[in-house]
């Protein structure tokens, strides 16, 4: 296999990149069948028996893993702990490292590095790891890569960007470097040695569900508008909020990176209802997203730009790399270390399209937690299992040793 990574790529440098879910389960679970459980459901997807190689010319790409890295521990942590401990330390992708599953006090825990997949991805890969647990023969998954000749050709860049794409890589290709994933080490322990992420969790009972579930259908808008209208609701300037995406093209259940993004600027209107603001964020987010060139621009743009300046804004974002050029870029893409990050960044996986019941054993409810990305500082998460709603709010926070 061989497999170029085009739209996914600024996943690839960025320091904050892993997805967490927590996954309670109810029944009798043994560790010892949980690690050869885990080993079996990574043999299952193509992309989890990949590695990342870098080319001389900048360009990477998914090839065969004979020994793919992901691992299975099991933990005294609890959820937060497990992120916070290895939030620093490197996936080896460049080893097949994609994916660290752990039996934790707060249930099953699975930490994956953004490049092995998205959020639906890890879902897909819980529900192999739990059928195979309860006996189940599963197929194999192949890999489904998201490459821009495969986007719709509606979507395309328009003339604007095209002339922008050919201005930045030109600018690029008068001093480009190609990164290493020496220069990722580097980078990694540069900025977690004075950074740690806070993750906060609250939890929708089935009665609180129903209840803003109701008040959204009243109001004729999205529980995720109604949500975003809540939480702006005191903010005294138009707010920035991104929403990640589901790129999938297909109605595919592979694991791979389909994740693309669009994001509306609202001022609250206190003058004006909760619900009333919300249909108003619903109408915008509606129009988003009716709009392929608006859903897509992420994944055009971003598989369009020479991939290791996409590199190098990555590694400006955690101030360990610094040009003028890579700088300005990094500025302009909402990168750079001093611009304004983004208020609010959702990604609501809905409710839940993977089965609870396997066997003997149950998914009573599942947490999700995004990373904390570059160009966002309020990251949240949403997801719905058994009528039960978990919202988890992660932060990345100084911490005092910068020495």
């Amino acid at each position: 296999m061989k497999y170029k990574i085009e739209t996914e790529r600024e996943n690839l440098f960025d320091v904050s990149i892993v997805i967490a879910m927590r996954v309670r389960v109810e029944g009798e679970v043994v560790f010892e069948e949980l690690a050869k459980t885990f080993k079996k459901a990574v043999a299952v997807h193509e992309i989890l028996n990949s590695k990342i190689v870098i080319e001389d010319n900048g360009e990477a790409f998914y090839v065969d893993c004979e020994k793919p890295m992901s691992s299975f521990k099991e933990s005294s942590l609890s959820f937060e702990e497990l992120i916070n401990a290895n939030e620093g330390i490197r996936f080896r992708v460049e080893e097949g490292e994609y994916i660290r599953g752990f039996l934790s006090p707060d249930g099953l825990v699975f930490l994956m590095h953004h490049m092995g997949g998205d959020g639906k991805s890890l879902l897909y890969f819980i529900e192999t790891f739990m059928s195979i647990y309860a006996g189940e023969e599963v197929k194999k998954v192949a890999f489904e890569n998201l490459l821009v000749s495969a986007l719709p050709k509606d979507s395309e860049l328009s003339h604007l960007y095209k002339s922008f794409v050919k201005y930045w890589n030109k600018r690029w290709a008068k001093q480009k470097r190609v990164f290493t994933f020496a220069d990722m080490d580097n980078s990694y322990k540069e900025f977690w040695h004075a950074h740690k992420t806070k993750n906060v969790v609250d939890v929708y009972t089935k009665d609180e569900l129903k209840e803003i579930l109701a008040k959204s259908k009243e109001a004729g808008c999205t529980l995720t508008s109604y949500l975003v209208a809540l939480w702006i609701k005191d903010m005294p300037y138009k707010a920035d909020v991104g929403f990640a995406v589901d790129g999938r093209i297909t109605s595919n259940r592979s694991m791979g990176n389909f994740a693309t993004g669009i994001h509306i600027d609202y001022k609250y209107n206190s003058k004006l209802s909760v619900a009333e603001n919300a249909v108003k964020i619903n109408k915008l987010m509606k129009k988003k997203l009716s709009d392929p060139k608006a859903k897509y621009i992420a994944l055009n743009f971003i598989g369009s730009i020479d991939p290791s300046l996409i590199d190098s804004m990555s590694l400006e974002a955690a101030g360990t790399y610094h040009t003028r050029v890579t700088g300005l870029f990094a500025d302009i893409m909402d990168y750079g270390p001093n611009v304004k990050k983004k208020d609010l960044s959702i990604s609501n996986l809905l409710k839940s399209d993977i089965r609870t019941e396997f066997g003997k054993v149950r998914i009573s409810d599942i947490a999700f937690v995004p990373p904390v990305v570059s160009y966002g500082k309020n990251i949240i998460g949403i997801i719905t299992v058994n009528d039960t709603m978990i919202v988890t709010h992660h932060t990345m926070e100084e911490t005092n040793d910068k020495t």
